[in-house]
This record gives C-alpha cells, sequence and structure tokens, in this order.
C-alpha cells in the first residue's frame, strides 16, 4: 500500500501542481494546458518525462477525459448522469467509482476488490487529495483519475458561478 498526496495551488495562473509521497518527496508534476483546446494535463515524472496525460474531450454532453499512460490509451473516464449523488465511469481493467454524497471521497474498485481510495483534505490551502493505492501497478491510473475528476469539478463550478453573475 501506498500514499500520495495531490497538492493543487489556487493561485496559478497555469494548472501546475505537485503529487507527494507521505515522506513530503515529489513523486509526479502535473502540468495543464494553457489556452489550447483540447485542455489536458500531463503528468511527469521526476526526470520531467511525461509518463501519462489526461484529456478532455470537448463537446460531450458529459464530461468526458481520456488517459494515456506511456503513450497508449489507458482509460475513458465519463460523468454520468445522476440526480443527486455524482458518479464517474472508468472503462479500465473493470473498474468502477463510487463517491460520497458531496463527491469529496472515492473509492476505485475492481469487481469487489477496492484497489484504491481517495480522501480530499477540507483544512488545507488550496485542493488537497490523498490517494491510498492498494495495487502499485495502477499509480498513474488512480492519478489520472483525481486530476480528472477534479477538473470537471472545477469546471462546474466555473460554470455554476458564471451562471450567478
Amino acid at each position: 500500500m501506498r500514499q500520495l498526496y495531490i497538492n493543487q495551488k489556487i493561485f496559478s495562473l497555469r494548472d501546475k501542481f505537485a503529487v507527494i509521497d507521505a515522506a513530503q518527496q515529489p513523486v509526479y508534476q502535473v502540468i495543464g494546458s494553457l489556452f489550447k483546446i483540447p485542455k489536458h494535463f500531463d503528468i511527469l515524472d521526476q526526470h520531467e518525462k511525461v509518463v501519462a496525460t489526461v484529456t478532455n474531450q470537448p463537446f460531450t454532453l458529459l464530461p468526458k477525459l481520456q488517459l494515456t499512460i506511456d503513450g497508449r490509451q489507458a482509460a475513458t473516464i465519463k460523468k454520468q448522469f445522476t440526480l443527486f449523488k455524482p458518479r464517474y465511469s472508468i472503462d479500465a481493467l473493470g473498474m468502477t467509482i463510487t463517491g460520497d454524497f458531496w463527491d469529496m471521497n472515492f473509492d476505485v474498485r475492481q469487481g469487489s476488490h477496492v484497489v484504491g481510495t481517495v480522501a480530499k483534505k477540507w483544512l488545507s490551502f488550496g485542493d488537497q487529495y490523498e490517494l491510498t493505492i492498494n495495487d502499485y501497478d495502477i499509480e498513474l491510473l488512480l492519478v489520472g483519475l483525481v486530476i480528472a475528476i477534479d477538473y470537471v469539478k472545477q469546471q462546474e463550478q466555473a460554470a455554476t458561478s458564471n451562471s450567478n453573475t
């Protein structure tokens, strides 16, 4: 089991944040595209090599993002239509994602086995997510999943605040 933390900076013009381990050591860096369509996020290793990319698919009814790992299509993450409880689907390795009512905590399952959990830290400056990874082989998949879901949530919050003004 491994724990990683994704720290997103609030006041950054370009989406750029770190993924660190429990000892506060950097594991990955995430850099979002600036003024590009479709929006994408590159996940870089410690040697600044792109190891994964999360790409938003524009012009879809509900948010849909593609995850590539080492240049190969690894997963499609889709927000499903629900009235109350946010739900996401992932088409990788028979995985499912379930979250709480506030959409801040997630379990990622492969069949009945929990392969990872994500918990948002409430008392932090900026958004911080704690990932508990039970299967090292899917570490990048879980990091990409959190980035995708966080991006969807940010877009929905921005749309809500724009419609209220």
